[in-house]
């Protein structure tokens, strides 16, 4: 059977230093609003996204006024019956309960990853930052951040001073990682691929690493499939699903 589509989008690391940014990523989603059955973010949709809850120090939630424009566009979306999930990526941090606490909209939070059904086929969805068993400075810096003991910490310096020290290590991210256009993504996220197709999966979709590609391999005469959406901040690239059993790794153009 047929039916709407889902668009996979992964790394835009959209901020508030860039208005006209967020203004093409909101043209792109209404853009698709009409076909629309399902929006996947694949994290890091924004450069630092923390789900503050109301405190003695903070008696409001903080709702990044910077991405205002975005989450309305979230509650438009949901309001024409589009489900929305969100796996969360390394600049995002304690969402499970932000949305519908903030935007009265419900949006499927996953920190890690999880398996949907596309096609038939058993697929396997998550940002991508763990696909590398070996780099384990990161694993350890991600357990680092990635608790709850961290994110108290968060929550009591409060929005200000935290997104104040946010900026400040994504400045210094955004040089090392994020200057130049990637060419060619890490072998460690072909072979996290095939480790799952070992575990039964056919289809794998992934971001993280800023590099879209789409391979296929043959396994004792199977078809699998890995996908990496890539990222919107330089590539401008998603993933489609057309159902029954289409996908299309695309760019968008503004206009």
């Amino acid at each position: 059977m047929g039916g709407k589509d889902w668009i996979f989008i992964s790394d835009a690391h959209l901020s508030g230093n860039d208005s006209n940014e967020i203004k093409r990523f909101v043209s792109f989603l209404k853009s698709e609003r009409e076909k629309l059955d399902s929006l996947i973010v694949l994290g890091d949709l924004f450069e630092f996204f923390f789900g503050f809850k109301p405190s003695i120090w903070n008696k409001k939630s903080y709702l990044f006024p910077d991405y205002k424009p975005i989450f309305e566009e979230f509650q438009n979306l949901y309001e024409r019956g589009i489900k929305i999930k969100y796996f969360e990526g390394n600049h995002d941090f304690s969402l499970n309960s932000f949305f519908s606490r903030q935007l009265d909209i419900e949006v499927e939070v996953y920190p890690d990853g999880s398996e949907e059904i596309l096609g038939g086929k058993r697929t396997f969805i998550a940002h991508g930052d763990l696909s590398n068993p070996n780099d384990y400075r990161y694993r350890i810096f991600r357990l680092a951040l990635k608790n709850r003991l961290t994110y108290g910490f968060i929550q009591i310096l409060g929005p200000n001073i935290s997104c104040r020290i946010a900026k400040i290590l994504s400045k210094r991210s955004y040089r090392k990682f994020h200057e130049e256009v990637k060419y060619e993504s890490h072998p460690s996220f072909k072979k996290f691929a095939k480790k799952k197709f070992l575990e039964g999966y056919e289809i794998v979709i992934l971001g993280h690493s800023h590099y879209p590609e789409w391979i296929e391999e043959i396994i004792e005469g199977k078809r699998f499939i890995y996908f990496n959406v890539g990222d919107w901040m330089t590539h401008r690239s998603f993933l489609r699903y057309s159902p029954p059993d289409k996908f299309f790794l695309s760019r968008w153009e503004d206009g």
